[in-house]
């Protein structure tokens, strides 16, 4: 199989920008989130990737290392190739990924403080939470923040190495306008992710920053994979005491070792990728066929789960029918206890799932979003 095919297998989108060299081909980047910066040429030493916006790049062969997380003879296996003797240097999957360094964690973390402080004096950007279903005190607990302008900073100044431009002139680093979106682990800043208010590209990730999935962890026995970490917080807000969250950050990422661990130990995964074609294609191809005990539930009007809220629903009943539906019992018996009962009228109103079955047609285009709402109401 050659690294295209095992692309678009895959689920990707790839469309070709040029034809020279065998071809030149853009789609999303699953480490930064960017639409059409991540180019793959097919043709070149069995297949080369590489990010404009991140500048993660590689063979084929590093591809499946990173992305998958595959060791070097498997990834070999995986595109039918012979494995060599002499292994890649590069992003060795063997070895802890480098943290961001401490220089950029504390300028981070110096910016987001700024950054927060910012927010609770913007009734614009309040507004733009609360309108997406987060209270206050999770707005707190996440630490989000509002960056009022642009900035631009020198990169030394956050331990990054210099770079130039095509030009030759000297990067700045770019702190856009919008919301800050973090990654803290252990009151360490790991990611900064900023949500630009207009403009493209709508999200922007602050070039150092780590880009593990977000997870929201309390050792429940149910998961709901999602894209954004709003989406996340809210599920978490919501349904946090039945099921936890693992925001991705884009529709093509997928899980890193710890994420893995939690995924395996979850009796039941709810696929929640955004609603749309990428989003079916990525559930459909690598969830459902890596996890047994996952499956596909999109939100059943919308793009993800709040707009769906914006749009009238209700998050936990959600999360809850999506739970129900893998077995018509009351009760499920699972290594972390029992799961309390819901009332049997509830039940029947969501048998048979169909909130999956009115959901997977509007993705398919043959339901809009309005039939769909009409339907449930």
């Amino acid at each position: 199989m050659t690294f295209l095919e095992w692309l678009f297998k895959s689920g990707f989108t790839m469309k070709k920008v040029a034809t020279t060299n065998g071809g030149e081909y853009a789609g999303g980047c699953p480490w930064c989130g960017g639409r059409d910066r991540f180019r793959v040429w097919p043709e070149e030493d069995g297949g080369r990737f590489w990010c404009r916006g991140c500048g993660k790049h590689g063979d084929a062969i590093q591809w499946l290392r990173d992305y998958r997380g595959l060791s070097f003879q498997e990834a070999c296996l995986e595109l039918g190739r012979e494995p060599s003797l002499k292994r890649p240097r590069e992003n060795r999957e063997d070895r802890p990924k480098p943290l961001p360094s401490f220089k950029w964690q504390e300028r981070a973390g110096a910016f987001l403080n700024e950054t927060v402080e910012s927010l609770w004096k913007s009734k614009g950007a309040l507004s733009f939470l609360h309108g997406r279903g987060l209270r206050d005190d999770t707005i707190r607990a996440a630490r989000l923040g509002w960056n009022p302008r642009d900035r631009y900073e020198e990169r030394t100044s956050w331990g990054l190495e210099p770079e130039k431009d095509e030009r030759g002139n000297v990067k700045k680093l770019w702190l856009p306008a919008g919301l800050v979106i973090p990654l803290v682990l252990n009151s360490i800043v790991m990611r900064l992710r900023i949500r630009r208010p207009e403009g493209k590209p709508r999200y922007v990730i602050v070039s150092g920053s780590d880009m593990r999935p977000m997870i929201f962890d309390r050792g429940q026995w149910a998961v709901t994979v999602v894209e954004s970490e709003l989406d996340g917080l809210l599920i978490d807000q919501e349904a946090g005491d039945m099921a936890g969250a693992v925001a991705l950050g884009s529709v093509q990422a997928k899980p890193d070792q710890e994420t893995d661990r939690i995924l395996k130990r979850a009796s039941s995964i709810l696929v929640s990728l955004d609603f749309d074609v990428a989003g079916a294609r990525a559930s459909w191809g690598y969830w459902l066929s890596s996890y047994p005990q996952a499956r596909r539930w999109p939100v059943p009007y919308g793009k993800d789960p709040c707009e769906a809220l914006q749009k009238g629903l209700n998050i936990l009943t959600w999360i809850e029918a999506g739970l129900l539906g893998q077995s018509h019992s009351e009760r499920k018996e699972t290594d972390q206890g029992t799961v309390k009962p819901f009332p049997r009228e509830w039940l029947e109103k969501y048998d048979e799932t169909i909130l999956e079955r009115l959901a997977i047609m509007t993705v398919d285009g043959r339901l809009s979003d309005s039939e769909t709402a009409r339907i449930l109401n």
